[in-house]
Formats: C-alpha cells, structure tokens, sequence
C-alpha cells in the first residue's frame, strides 16, 4: 500500500528528536566546517565544540547548506519506500541556499521518471523551530486526510504567524559573523546590552534591546513576548530553544515561568542545532510559537 506525504526537513529545524521519530520526519544536516573538518550538524559536532573552536581562533565555523545530492537521495529514497508526494520546508530562503538546493533537487527527480511536481517546497521565512511549527502542523493535516497541494496551501497561509525571537548574553559571534559592528560591539559589550533578534520577512533584524545581566534581560524578555501576548498566541504549543550549558539556570527559570502560565498545551524545551548555536553563541535564549488566526 502507498503511503501519503513524507515530510523532510533540514537540522535547523530544532525539532526534540522524540517530535522528529514520533512524526516520522526525515532529517537532512547542515555541514558544518571546523577548519578543514566537515562536520554533520546534530551526526558528529556539538555546539561546545563550536564555541571552543571560535574562541580558539577567533572566527566562527563555516556552514553550509545541504546539497542538491544530498536532497536527491533522500527525496528518491522516500519515492522507494512508497511515499506519494513529498513536503520539504526547513531554513529561510532568504537566510541559507538549502530552501533552493532542494527545490533543484525536486526538479532532478524527472532523471529518474518522477514527476517533479511531486515534491513540494515551502519557505519557512523561519529559523529553528520556526520551520518545526510548520512541520508538526503539516503532519497534523496529513493525519487528517489532507491532500499535500492542500497542506502546501495551509502551511503558506500560517507562515506569517509564526513568531520567532530569541535574545543573545554576547555580541562576540554576531561580530564575528559580521552581523554586528565593531563599534557596536564594543559599546554592547561595555554596557551590557543584549539584542533581541526577531525574524521579519524571512530575514534577521532588531526586535529589542535589554540592559543588564542576561538572567534579568531574559526575564524582561519573556514578559514582553510571551506574557504581554499571552491572549493572542495560539495555545497548542511553544518552543523553548538555547544554547546554554546544561543545567543553566535561565533555562531552568524560562521553562518554569511558561510552564507556571498553565496555558501552552505542550511546552517543548531543547538545545539549538549546532548551525544556529554557531551564529548566536552561547547564552542565547528563545521562544518559537504561531500566533491565533
């Protein structure tokens, strides 16, 4: 018998691997560089390998997107095992080549007698569980009975309801990856401001700044983006991301203070991929949730 939908999506998407098994989600990993060595994220690096390599050598690792034969393979691979139609969504377009690289991918699926159209790629315009909001809801609907052109349809029209966020303890990686200037870091650094990194329109920009230590900014955080829009946020579900050390007790507090609202019917707490983590360094906290329609 065929099988309906296959969802897959790239490491970026943050997704805790319990959600990924129990949604039957295929994963494809960034590749991360660590000088000359290529790294699989979430196979064979972890993101405390990633901070003591930048602050060994004072740049970031270099990253790259899954490759157009990458997502061949995993796409055949799903038409081998009796999949219908496949969805793909993961990292922004607008933020890595990996939305591109598999639609390519969805077209090369004429060299082996598939119809392309038979692959459908959706553009998060999201970072981390931003693209796993999507996924999960995407599975929903395939559970329901929804074709895939359908679910394509649904999950375009959720994407601009999808807020992520996240605050960053040290403008050191965002510097790095010159995303910060030298200026600005400098003056952060010395008055401890910590920015809150929104993403608008596919892409990264300021949504905030914090004064102070990051445990209080964290607080701060939380309240104005969870707390303050508590009555418009959709109730299913939200994303706890970092990229502290474990055990940290700002995680501790975040997850205590979302779980204290007795609102959020699950509440998932996880560890960014080794991808995000590289160009948001550590002591980086975040809340992922889709708005009400």
């Amino acid at each position: 018998m065929q099988k309906r939908v296959k969802f897959v999506t790239d490491s970026t998407c943050d997704l805790p691997p319990y959600l990924l098994q129990d949604n039957h989600i295929s994963v494809l990993s960034m590749h991360v560089f660590l000088g000359e060595r290529d790294c699989l994220d979430g196979v064979n690096v972890q993101p405390s390998e990633l901070f003591q390599y930048a602050q060994a050598s004072q740049r970031l690792p270099r990253t790259a997107a899954a490759s157009v034969l990458e997502f061949c393979e995993i796409f055949k691979k799903a038409f081998d095992d009796g999949f219908e139609e496949i969805i793909y969504t993961g990292l922004s377009a607008s933020l890595s080549s990996t939305f591109q690289n598999a639609t390519l991918a969805g077209k090369e699926m004429a060299e082996f007698g598939i119809d392309p159209a038979r692959v459908h790629c959706v553009d998060s315009m999201q970072l981390s569980a931003g693209s796993g909001e999507l996924l999960l809801r995407g599975v929903k609907m395939a559970e329901g009975g929804m074709g895939a052109a359908e679910i394509v349809a649904a999950l375009k029209k959720t994407v601009p309801r999808i807020r992520t966020s996240f605050v960053v303890d040290t403008l050191e990686y965002l510097h790095m990856g010159g995303r910060c200037s030298s200026v600005i870091y400098v003056a952060g650094s010395m008055l401890k401001i910590h920015p809150m990194i929104e993403l608008r329109g596919g892409k990264m920009s300021v949504g905030g700044r914090f004064h102070g230590g990051i445990g209080h900014c964290l607080e701060i955080y939380r309240r104005k983006v969870v707390d303050d829009r508590l009555d418009a946020i959709d109730p299913e579900r939200i994303f706890i991301l970092h990229t502290f050390s474990e055990g940290a007790q700002e995680v501790k507090r975040a997850e205590e203070a979302i779980r204290g609202l007795d609102y959020f019917g699950e509440v998932h707490l996880g560890h960014a991929s080794a991808t995000i983590s590289t160009h948001c360094g550590p002591g980086t906290l975040g809340f992922i949730y889709a708005m009400k329609e």
